[in-house]
């Protein structure tokens, strides 16, 4: 499994990672994200696309809300200071995987 399709899972069913039917918070996803991807680093496992949304996502993510950062900060913090609440930062980073993955694409 990637990331990519670990996502797909999130969007469709959350309570398989979660154990709720909806997600709560931003933050559950990303700190999830980023616990699988250290995970599958140091397994060994990372595929292609995999590296490109660990080296890029974060700074695709500033660019597309055009946030300047001043400190380090989590990609899913950035989508959190964008949105008025907690579902909203929920389908703007879904809205952003998918054009990101898009992107991934065609680069490909």
């Amino acid at each position: 499994m990637n990331i990519y399709k670990l996502i797909l899972i999130f969007k469709d069913r959350p309570g398989i990672y979660f154990g709720k039917s909806k997600i709560d918070s931003l933050s559950d996803i990303g700190f999830f994200i980023n616990g699988f991807l250290c995970s599958e680093a140091s397994l060994g496992q990372m595929d292609d696309f995999d590296m490109f949304f660990s080296q890029n996502f974060s700074s695709f993510v500033r660019n597309k809300i055009s946030i300047e950062l001043t400190r380090f900060e989590f990609w899913f913090e950035t989508i959190n200071k964008k949105a008025n609440n907690n579902e909203e930062a929920i389908d703007l980073f879904f809205n952003l995987f998918d054009e990101f993955y898009l992107l991934y694409e065609k680069r490909r």
